[in-house]
Formats: C-alpha cells, structure tokens, sequence
C-alpha cells in the first residue's frame, strides 16, 4: 500500500508509489534519471495548492541539509537546497552572514521557498528568489547543471521561481549580508490610517505590515528595524508545540465556526487585545533577524495570497476587506499586507514590479472556496499574480497574460523536460498540457 502525504494544513493528500530521501546529489540524479514520473519533490509541506503531489515518486531532501561554503567576502553562502530556513539562520549566524530579508514562517525548505516565489516584507526587498546568485539543477535526464547569469543563464532566470517544473534543486548559492539586530515595533492604528500612510511607513521603516480584522476599524501594525541595541536569546518552541496564544486562537476559531454571529465580536476583541506584542508604546526586543523575522504559527489554516501592483495595494486589501464582511462566508483570520520589491525572475510573482501582497486565510476545519472565490475576483481586477504555493484557480489561459516571458519559461522547461517527469496534473493544468 502506497504511503500517505499530506501537506501542513491537511487538504491536499498523496499517495505516492514510494518516497524516497536521497543523501547526496549523485544519488538525487540516478533516482530522477531513473524514474517514470512524475516526480514531485516534498518540501515541509507548506504550500497549499496541488504542487507536490505525485502517484510515483515522492522525493524529500532533508538529508540534503547545511551550508556547503561560503565567502565572507562576496557575502555568498552554497546551502543544500534542503536546509530549512529555521536551521539556516543559525549556520549562517555562525560564519557572521544572515539572509537579507524572510518570512514570519520559517518552517519551509530553503528550495520550496526559493521555488514558490517566498517572501517578507521591505519595500526595498525582494523576495528569498530575488537573492538567489546560482543553483544546481538535478534534470529529467539526471544531468546536473550549473546556473547562473553567465552559464545556462535562460535556465537560471527561469528557474528561480520555478515549483520544481524544471528540475529539482540540490544546492542553492544564496547573496547574503553581515549578521544584523532588528528590533520590532507596532501597535494599532485606524484603517483609514494605515491606508493613507501605508506607503509613507513602507518607506520609514526596514520592514512594515499589518493585519486586519475585517470586522474591525483598526488594524495590527508590525514594523522591524536595523538597531545596533545587543541582540537578546529567544527561545524558540520546538516544531510544533501549542503556546498559549495558539489555544487562545484555536478555541476562538472553533467557537466561531460554530456560532458563527459571535465573528465579527471575536474579531473586534482580539485586535483590542493583541497582548503587549502590539501593544501601544511597548518597547521593542531586539533580536539577531533570524530570531527577530519568525512567528510560531501552530493553529493550522488554508491560505489564498495575490501580489498587485504596490500603488494599487491599499484599494485592494479595502475592498476584499468589504467584501468579506457582507459576502456571509464565517472565518475568523486576519487580512495581512505587506510590500515586496520587484525582481527578475520569469514567473516571479513580483516580475518587474514593485509590489503588494495580501493574503486571505480560513481555519483549516473550515471550507475555503466560496470565501477565496470572491476575494479572488477582485484581484482579477487588479492585475493580481498569485503566490505559487497558495491556493488560486488560475490556468494557463490566464497566467500567460500576467508574465510578460510566460512563453520563454515554456520554452525552457520543454526544452528540459520534453516528457512531464515533472508535471503532476495540478502543473498541467497550469502550464496548459494535456496528460
């Protein structure tokens, strides 16, 4: 009997024919070379769409983990493509390197983030792809390939946000900086406020976003900023384990998927009551970035994210706001908004443009469709790209016309890839192939 996977929110299954953990890059490329297909790669299972599912081989890398060089000069480290970016920090914390910019989860695998297009926050900062300065790309024939901008360049301006349609990454060079303190601020702030000022606090601080309620008037501002205040220990839970702000969430989650009425109370209460995270004028913790960046997110959900154009960023989170408040769909999690600097890469969510993302999320004992299909519509209307990893609708009809160099990444991954090995049927439908 084939094995079950299943991704962190418990929605999207597989049962594939095997899964295999490969050591090293030698015995990644005999597997891939030797497989039928498809070949999905694992990851730690945070991407909520159909990306990783496959009815054959199922490939994790966790064996593939740790800094495999670096150069302090050039601020460069080589990192297995399955290092998490939890243990990454550290190692590179170790050498006096940090990533330049992360996302509040850091659960994932440095080449499921890389690949999906992941991001933080920073007007001036771009997303865990933008960093990328080269990869080894394990093919559908088993050739492992150098790329960057001067060898196979085409491959490396596709590749870097790729899902895994190309090939599969053993080993990622990374641009890093000098390791850095942040120190987080915040509080809450009117929406009105925070709309009109969003883009002039985008530009005040290193990092700034927030979170709405829809049923509340005011949102959850988080900024974080360079300081040169020593740096204090956080100690981080292990994987998995329920803080007490994750029962509080959990309890209110199911109180309202069953009295649905008492939404919009719970959400008024929790922006009023935050905790001393958000609470007005506390003084800030600084951290080392890797301690300062993640958030511990236990209470698990499903999550749709649409990346507009960064001056469109406040009228749209507006309006999907609205229209989850009258729509009648019960869900209990916040709005949040954040901006991300353009980059380079083909089927890069921020291709060629400065942008912001927001992301609509359901509790995961809930449905999500008739909530993400309305919210869906109104990024439609302003040229929203969707996150790779987070649940959309989209197919190629659509997608070809959100990135300008579509028709060049097809071109490549034929080129690699002239059989699907690594198109399972959620791929096909987005790349528009027949099975």
């Amino acid at each position: 009997m084939s094995t079950v996977w299943s991704n962190w929110s418990g929605w999207v299954k597989a049962w594939p024919k095997e899964i295999l953990t490969p050591e090293s890059e030698d015995a990644l490329a005999r597997i891939v070379g030797e497989a039928a297909g498809p070949v999905r790669v694992a990851g730690r299972g945070h991407s909520f769409t159909a990306i990783v599912p496959s009815d054959d081989v199922l490939l994790s890398l966790e064996k593939m983990s740790g800094v495999t060089g670096h150069d302090a000069n050039a601020q460069t480290a080589r990192i297995a493509a399955g290092t998490t970016i939890r243990d990454l920090g550290p190692m590179l914390h170790d050498k006096g390197l940090a990533l330049a910019n992360q996302g509040d989860i850091d659960r994932q695998a440095l080449a499921g983030a890389v690949g999906t297009g992941t991001h933080g926050t920073g007007g001036k900062l771009g997303s865990l792809s933008a960093a990328v300065q080269s990869f080894r790309l394990v093919t559908a024939s088993g050739e492992v390939l150098d790329c960057n901008r001067n060898e196979n360049a085409d491959v490396y301006d596709a590749g870097r946000v790729s899902f895994g349609s190309l090939g599969v990454m053993s080993e990622i060079e990374m641009q890093l900086r000098p390791s850095y303190a942040l120190e987080e601020g915040g509080g809450r702030m009117a929406l009105s406020e925070a709309l009109a000022k969003a883009p002039e606090m985008r530009d005040a601080n290193r990092h700034f976003e927030f979170f709405w309620f829809p049923f509340a008037d005011d949102v959850l501002v988080k900024t974080l900023n360079e300081t040169d205040q020593p740096a204090k220990p956080r100690r981080r839970a292990p994987d998995g384990e329920v803080s007490r702000g994750d029962r509080i969430m959990q309890r209110a989650c199911d109180a309202a998927r069953f009295a649905p009425p008492l939404r919009g109370p719970i959400q008024r209460f929790m922006t009023r009551n935050a905790g001393e995270r958000y609470a007005p004028g506390q003084a800030g913790k600084a951290r080392w970035s890797f301690d300062a960046f993640p958030s511990d997110r236990n209470v698990r959900f499903n999550e749709m994210e649409y990346a507009v154009p960064a001056e469109s960023g406040p009228d749209c989170i507006a309006e999907v706001g609205e229209y989850m408040k009258k729509c009648g769909v019960n869900f209990l999690f916040p709005l949040e908004f954040r901006y991300v600097a353009a980059d380079d890469a083909w089927l890069s969510p921020f291709h060629e443009r400065d942008s912001v993302t927001i992301s609509v999320h359901q509790y995961h004992r809930q449905p999500y469709a008739e909530l993400f299909k309305g919210a869906e519509e109104i990024f439609a209307r302003y040229q929203g790209r969707p996150h790779w990893g987070k649940l959309h609708t989209l197919g190629e009809a659509e997608l070809r016309n959100l990135y300008p160099r579509w028709e060049d990444f097809q071109q490549v991954r034929r080129r690699l890839d002239p059989n699907g090995k690594f198109l399972n049927p959620h791929l096909r439908r987005l790349f528009g192939e027949n099975a």
